[in-house]
């Protein structure tokens, strides 16, 4: 096997391989490569050129007409006061159950307290130093129904409460965990004048005791600033103790508890100072103010005749022009205060105003579909001082002419909160109207002013 082995290895010569190697490349490189072959074949009104155009973005300020605020989560209660979106308050509409279901009232049942308590889940303020101001809480009657028909933040009015508060003079509130309030005995004692089929059935009950407003003022005088409160319904209780007599007792005391449920539809009325601010042409900033309050406001039919006037001036006709995306660039500038950036909202989108399932259908806020798998989700960026939306779908349809009705023509761009899916991860999308911000974007007349930016090409 030894000699065999030297012999094999005196036979090979690596040379032949590298003069055979080298014989290869040169015979390949002088192959020349016609690159033009193929050319011609495509008809020149087959070939799409991809261009980028930008456009100068007409955005006006305007209060967003009837925001839906009924909601099964949060109870907004609070006030602001502020030098340039002026006083904004919001109170909270919501019904109570009795846990009992039968009536043991008793014979001449007499009140020790009827007492609400309240776990308050949090707070916001545009400044810190508001998160412990002092609040009047009051709770009032309701004396209307919270049927399906009331969904929006003006849905109630001062005439739909008892004027008179349950908790007479109103309860000082400092912003802490909890607030308990002791409320009217004449309200108690017809509260046990309940008939064993009311506390029986949930709908006859609230057909005679319709439920409370939670209400507060605004800081006093030239005070400025304030705090919102929120309430998770399902923490809010009420205990009513009284005792009574039967036919085996005397003096016998008793407690019943009523509670709010996470089942049940409650409703935040909001009020805005800020509507004589709506403007068809702001120059140098716009406001994007939280819950019902003023927005940019976008004329889509606006848009689409600037886009057909465009189109003329390229010898084409709108419905050829084909979008490969369309962004919403909003520009904003950086705050003297660093901490002013708190106040903006961290995601906003555009929203049209429609009717649906979702709330029987009466016309509400919906978000465009492009939210859901774009990249630009309209997030805040605060590298770039921009806002950017994709809203590429919507667009295109635009151009093709699919949008016709004044609602889906009408768009505000309005803040947006998500929720995930505990099992999967998803993210859901909606409006947020629980939360109040105060953040801007430059105006028409400032430098870095408010684009639409197009990627597209045109179908000969």
């Amino acid at each position: 096997m030894t000699k065999f082995w030297a012999t094999m290895t005196k036979r090979f010569n690596p040379s032949k391989i590298f003069i055979l190697t080298s014989l290869l490349f040169l015979m390949s490189s002088c192959i020349t490569v016609n690159k033009k072959a193929g050319e011609g074949l495509v008809p020149n009104d087959q070939i799409f050129e991809i261009a980028i155009e930008e456009f100068d973005l007409p955005v006006r300020m305007r209060i967003s007409d009837s925001l839906q605020t009924v909601t099964s989560g949060a109870l907004v209660v609070g006030a602001h006061k502020d030098p340039e979106l002026g006083t904004t308050v919001s109170s909270a509409a919501f019904r109570m159950y009795p846990q009992k279901d039968t009536n043991s009232f008793g014979t001449n049942p007499t009140i020790n307290y009827l007492k609400m308590y309240i776990q308050v889940g949090g707070n916001v303020v545009l400044d810190e130093s508001n998160s412990k101001i002092p609040q009047n809480i009051y709770i009032h009657r309701l004396l209307t129904d919270l049927d399906t028909l009331k969904i929006y933040n003006n849905s109630l009015s001062e005439f739909d409460y008892d004027q008179t508060p349950l908790n007479t003079g109103g309860n000082v509130y400092f912003g802490g965990d909890t607030l308990n309030m002791m409320l009217s005995e004449d309200f108690a004692r017809e509260l046990v004048t309940a008939t064993a089929e009311e506390m029986d059935s949930l709908d006859l009950f609230i057909k005679r005791f319709k439920g409370f407003v939670i209400r507060t003022e605004p800081l006093p005088g030239s005070l400025e600033g304030g705090r919102f409160n929120i309430i998770i319904p399902t923490s809010v209780s009420l205990a009513l103790s009284y005792n009574y007599s039967d036919n085996t007792v005397a003096n016998k005391d008793s407690v019943i508890y009523y509670f709010a449920t996470d089942t049940d539809l409650s409703l935040n009325v909001i009020k805005h100072g800020s509507a004589s601010l709506e403007s068809t042409e702001p120059t140098e900033k716009i406001f994007i103010e939280g819950l019902a309050g003023i927005k940019p406001y976008i004329d889509m039919a606006q848009i689409k005749d600037m886009m057909s006037a465009w189109a003329v001036e390229k010898n084409t006709a709108v419905e050829k022009i084909v979008v490969s995306k369309a962004e919403l660039i909003l520009p904003y500038e950086f705050p003297q205060n660093y901490k002013t950036l708190s106040q903006y909202p961290p995601q906003i989108f555009l929203a049209t105003k429609n009717s649906g399932d979702a709330y029987s259908n009466l016309p509400y806020y919906q978000l465009l579909s492009e939210l859901n798998y774009s990249d630009d989700k309209g997030s805040i960026n605060k590298s770039l001082l921009t806002y950017n939306l994709n809203i590429t779908n919507y667009f295109q349809n635009l151009l093709k002419g699919r949008y016709s009705t004044r609602a889906e023509l009408q768009t505000y761009l309005i803040p947006v909160a998500s929720t995930s899916n505990s099992m999967t991860g998803e993210l859901s999308y909606f409006v947020d109207n629980t939360v109040y911000y105060k953040g801007t974007i430059n105006g028409n007349s400032a430098i870095r002013k408010p684009k639409l930016r197009l990627v597209y090409t045109i179908v000969p």
